[in-house]
């Protein structure tokens, strides 16, 4: 009854998660049906669970094992993926660094929106710190936006205080891997010392795909992430990063 309990708590939270984040940032992705689903689940397995102990339902004992040694699984690989994704969003960047990339997101027709806004933040604070770096903002221009992401990261920084002359505009980039592949080329190599800002939930895989590429001396500048979205953003990354690992692009 416990664990019947636990699951329909967890379910019911699933999906008013679900709801509360359509209502406050829309489906702007797919992924976000992932709670509503998630819900439904873990509401019939609870039901599942109450039956099977008041003897209504009884599950054959292999196909019980079987299921419970799938949890196991999944849970495991989910935990160790989850885990370097968080360590990687609190580690600290190296200092001095020869150029930092602020990876793009999405712009509301000219203006930054919250989570780029908070990427941008960390950009200042290590360019006002680190004076020798320069600072590659980068990506192109996608539907709803009036001007590349990488030119209203540059308004950006010089509206607070950076000078033009230390911001490279890389505007053709439409994903991350387009990112610092393209960036990189403006850089002109691979071996000078390279920060990658985007929001912490990002750094790991970000980092990942960078020494993939041949980046040979990279670290992260994490953002916060919009609070209401942490759990959806923190969950899908953690999905990409097992995808990635599955097809070796990381």
């Amino acid at each position: 009854m416990v664990l019947a309990f636990v699951l329909w708590v967890l379910g019911i939270a699933s999906v008013v998660y679900f709801g509360v984040y359509a209502f406050i940032i829309g489906l702007n992705n797919s992924f976000t049906y992932f709670w509503l689903l998630l819900g439904v689940v873990l509401s019939a397995a609870g039901t599942a669970s109450r039956m099977c102990h008041n003897g209504r339902l009884h599950l054959p004992k292999a196909v019980s094992v079987a299921l419970l040694v799938c949890v196991i699984l999944f849970l495991g690989v989910f935990g160790v993926a989850e885990s370097a994704i968080i360590k990687n969003a609190v580690q600290k960047p190296e200092k001095n660094a020869d150029y930092i990339v602020v990876l793009g997101a999405r712009v509301n027709g000219t203006r930054v929106t919250l989570n780029l806004k908070y990427r941008l933040d960390v950009a200042l604070d290590y360019l006002n710190e680190n004076e020798g770096t320069k600072v590659v903002v980068s990506g192109g221009q996608g539907k709803g936006e009036k001007i590349t992401e990488a030119k209203a990261m540059s308004d950006y920084l010089v509206k607070n205080g950076i000078k033009s002359d230390r911001i490279i505009l890389e505007d053709r980039s439409k994903n991350t891997n387009e990112n610092l592949k393209f960036s990189a080329e403006l850089i002109g190599s691979k071996e000078k010392k390279t920060v990658i800002v985007s929001n912490d939930f990002h750094i790991y895989r970000a980092k990942c795909i960078a020494k993939k590429m041949g980046y040979t001396d990279v670290s992260g500048a994490s953002a916060k992430t919009k609070p209401i979205t942490i759990p959806n953003s923190f969950v899908r990354e953690a999905f990409a990063v097992i995808k990635y690992k599955i097809f070796n692009q990381i």
